[in-house]
């Protein structure tokens, strides 16, 4: 379940996005974000959300906050520095994200992952870094 209204993030017919069936939600806590479902295809053979899509998911969700904090789309990941602290076990995953520091060729965000549907227990931390290829 939810907490806002969702919207499938749809970029293309065989993207990664669209094929994990991401969906765009409003948390109330960091506004908006992204989040995915448990389902057989994203876990692994424990029943948890695999480790390295929820590191696609991090990487996504904190793309989405430095995109928004830098107000431009022509950014890229330099550094992602991932800590697994537990499992998603009831699901949706959802990354909860927002900006560390902000420069004028760089933006670091830290962006959590959060099991909603367990009492949003903390399952990731993780800091990413990303440079501004419009930076002057």
């Amino acid at each position: 379940m939810t907490d806002g209204a969702a919207e499938f993030v749809d970029v293309g017919a065989g993207h990664v996005l669209t094929d994990l069936l991401m969906r765009r939600v409003e948390d109330e806590e960091v506004g908006p974000t992204l989040e995915m479902d448990l389902r057989p295809e994203v876990v692994n053979p424990h029943g948890s959300l695999h480790g390295g899509l929820m590191g696609v998911l991090i990487e996504c969700g904190a793309a989405g906050c430095a995109v928004r904090a830098v107000e431009s789309e022509r950014i890229v990941a330099s550094d992602m520095l991932v800590r697994f602290l537990g499992t998603v076990q009831v699901g949706p995953a959802r990354v909860v994200a927002h900006v560390v520091k902000r420069g004028r060729r760089s933006v670091v965000v830290q962006a959590d992952v959060i099991d909603v549907g367990d009492g949003r227990r903390l399952v990731a931390t993780s800091t990413l870094s990303y440079v501004l290829l419009d930076a002057g």
